[in-house]
C-alpha cells in the first residue's frame, strides 16, 4: 500500500503543478459534446447507485430467520450478505472519508479559478464551492473499480480504464482540478484494497498475500461459480476461473 500511496501522491502533485492551472483556465472550451457526454454519465460517481441497494440486501439480510433456511441456501445467502457488506463499507467508508477531508481542507472549485487563483482554501467551509479536494465522484469511482478489479482480477485493465474516464468526466464538467480526481480516484481504490484485507483477515471473501493483491478465497469462488448465469459460462476467462476454483 505505502507504494501505491506514494505514487498517487506524487501524481496528484505533478498534476496540481503541471495540469490544474492550463486545466482551470480551458474549462469553458471543451468542445461541447464532450461536455455533454460527460454530464450525461458522470453521476455513475454518486455513492447512492452502490450504497442504496447494497444497504436494503444489508438489511433484508439482518431480517431472514438464517435458521430457517437449508443449508445451501444459508451459504448462499452468506456469500451476498459478504459481497454486500463488502461492497457497502467500501464505498461507504471512502465517500465518507472523502467527504470530510474535502470540507476541512476547502479548496476551491475551478469556476472560480479567475477570481481566487488555483490554491484558494477556506477551510471548514459550507458551500460546496470550497470542496474540490478530493473529488467525491472520484472516489467512489476508484472504489467501485478496485472492488471489480480485485473480485475478477482478468477485468483489471478493463476496470481501469473504465474507472479512469469515468472519473476524468469530474473535470469536462468543471467540478474538479485533475489532482482532485486523481488524489480521489487513488484514494477509493487504496480503501477497497484496505477494507478487502479487513474482510480477509475474518476468512470473508478473500485470501489475503503479504506479496500480492488479495485474492478471492476457495469459498467464494465456488459461490461466484454457483451464482454465475448460464449465459456467462460461455465467456472463456470465466470458464478458466470455474476450473481452477472448482
Amino acid at each position: 500500500w505505502l507504494p501505491f500511496a506514494i505514487s498517487i501522491f506524487s501524481f496528484a502533485l505533478i498534476s496540481l503543478v503541471v495540469l490544474d492551472g492550463p486545466v482551470g483556465a480551458y474549462r469553458r472550451q471543451w468542445p461541447d459534446e464532450l461536455r455533454s457526454l460527460a454530464r450525461d454519465v458522470t453521476d455513475i460517481g454518486e455513492s447512492y447507485w452502490y450504497l442504496v441497494p447494497t444497504g436494503v440486501f444489508i438489511l433484508f439480510g439482518l431480517m431472514v430467520d438464517w435458521r430457517a433456511l437449508g443449508r445451501r441456501r444459508r451459504w448462499l445467502m452468506a456469500n451476498w450478505f459478504a459481497l454486500a457488506g463488502y461492497a457497502f463499507v467500501t464505498v461507504a467508508g471512502s465517500g465518507l472519508i472523502a467527504t470530510t477531508l474535502k470540507r476541512v481542507i476547502g479548496r476551491a472549485r475551478p469556476k472560480h479559478f479567475e477570481e481566487h487563483g488555483l490554491l484558494a482554501f477556506d477551510n471548514f467551509a459550507a458551500s460546496a464551492s470550497f470542496a474540490s479536494f478530493p473529488s467525491g465522484h472520484a472516489t467512489t469511482v476508484g472504489a467501485v473499480t478496485a472492488i471489480v478489479a480485485l473480485l475478477f482480477p482478468r477485468l483489471r485493465v478493463v476496470a481501469l480504464i473504465l474507472g479512469i474516464l469515468l472519473a476524468s468526466t469530474r473535470i469536462l464538467v468543471g467540478a474538479h482540478y485533475p489532482s482532485d480526481v486523481i488524489a480521489g480516484l487513488g484514494f477509493g481504490m487504496w480503501f477497497a484494497y484496505f477494507t478487502a484485507l479487513m474482510f480477509a483477515g475474518r476468512g470473508l471473501i478473500f485470501t489475503a498475500d503479504p506479496a500480492a493483491l488479495p485474492t478471492v478465497n476457495r469459498s467464494f469462488a465456488r459461490f461466484m461459480a454457483a451464482t454465475r448465469p448460464e449465459f456467462l459460462s460461455t465467456v472463456p476467462f470465466l470458464q478458466r476461473r470455474s476450473a481452477k476454483s472448482g
